[in-house]
């Protein structure tokens, strides 16, 4: 979790002094939501299936709990309806219990796995806004470069067997596609989002399923959020 939290203060600080740096047609918000992850975000070892020199065993695995995203992001305008959009957000994925059953004996419960998925994607992309006015709806797009943490516990039965570490970090390359809307106030502009995160595009292994989680978060921006440009 510390690593989290020191990858997170970086992007932040550069996405603010970026910010300070850009031109009057820009803004910072910050956002937060619901975060629903497919069936295949807790596959720590991309395999429902543990062997060991004495016994084989089954993952009875669930999908992983739906969490929560938070994160903050600026907007920079390229010209009437075009925006650049970079950012940085977590997604936390709550504990996820999996016992791991003997295959020759489904009564045997060998262990119980316990998991808790991060995701920290660092996002760069489009926005298009098509129109002005008191509400405005826009399509986003971005590439994202991802750190997954996954922090993996196991309470063994009669017999310990040997299970790859998980506690570690890894770094995939995926893509985000959303639609939202934006309600322009005289001092903040309040926006609701609803995305599709693919979060392995690039880089994993080739037994390692590709990965999602849905958000849908509201957000809130300081700044210019239409362009002035006729």
């Amino acid at each position: 979790m510390k690593n989290t939290i020191n990858i997170i203060i970086s992007a932040l600080i550069f996405i603010i002094f970026t910010n300070l740096g850009m031109k009057a047609q820009s803004s910072f918000g910050v956002f937060a939501g619901l975060a629903t992850p497919s069936d295949l975000v807790n596959q720590v070892y991309n395999t429902d299936l543990i062997k060991s020199t004495d016994v084989t065993g089954v993952l009875l695995r669930e999908a992983a709990i739906s969490g929560y995203t938070i994160g903050a992001r600026i907007r920079q305008n390229i010209d009437e309806q075009f925006w650049f959009t970079g950012g940085v957000s977590l997604a936390r994925f709550p504990q996820s219990v999996i016992p791991i059953i003997n295959q020759a004996n489904a009564l045997d419960t060998l262990a119980i796995m316990t998991t808790i998925q991060n995701v920290v994607p660092i996002q760069a992309g489009m926005m298009y806004q098509f129109n002005k006015g008191l509400v405005s709806l826009y399509v986003i797009g971005d590439v994202t470069y991802n750190y997954l943490m996954n922090s993996v516990d196991v309470v063994y039965n009669n017999q310990s067997f040997p299970l790859p570490p998980e506690d570690e970090t890894k770094e995939r390359i995926g893509f985000g596609v959303g639609m939202g809307l934006d309600v322009h106030l005289k001092v903040i502009t309040a926006s609701l989002e609803a995305k599709m995160n693919t979060i392995n595009f690039i880089g994993r292994s080739p037994s390692e399923p590709e990965k999602r989680f849905f958000s849908l978060t509201l957000g809130v921006h300081f700044g210019q959020t239409q362009s002035d440009k006729p």
